[in-house]
């Protein structure tokens, strides 16, 4: 992989398994969403949802592994583990390969113009 495909930047997946449907918490987190939206080094975050699993979580895309956890140790993570709503946690944390991910057009800030579709494959791309 070439040293350019490296990148600060991180995915974080986090999933709650809920003792409700995830329409009656979602109805309750725009005022989370303004938090989150406010994180330091949050680029941005991807909700989601499973109805029949009653599931909720979030993929967001950090500028650093140290944000990411950051936001994982924060007040409003503790908050929704400590809700009675919520059974359980998962997260996972992702570094992000750019050259490849610039090819399939990811919303990464000013990524695309870094790399071409030659980086890509010489990171190991088809």
């Amino acid at each position: 992989m070439s040293e350019k495909s490296a990148t600060a930047y991180n995915v974080l997946h986090l999933r709650f398994k809920l003792r409700v449907p995830p329409a009656v918490f979602l109805a309750q987190s725009r005022e989370a969403a303004t938090t989150i939206a406010s994180v330091e080094g949050l680029i941005w975050k991807i909700w989601i949802f499973q109805h029949e699993e009653f599931e909720i979580g979030g993929v967001y895309l950090f500028a650093d592994r140290e944000a990411a956890e950051a936001y994982l140790n924060s007040p409003v993570i503790q908050a929704v583990r400590s809700n009675p709503a919520v059974i359980s946690t998962d997260s996972q944390l992702w570094k992000v390969e750019s050259s490849l991910s610039a090819v399939t057009r990811a919303p990464l800030p000013d990524i695309c113009a870094q790399y071409s579709e030659a980086d890509a494959v010489i990171a190991g791309g088809q």
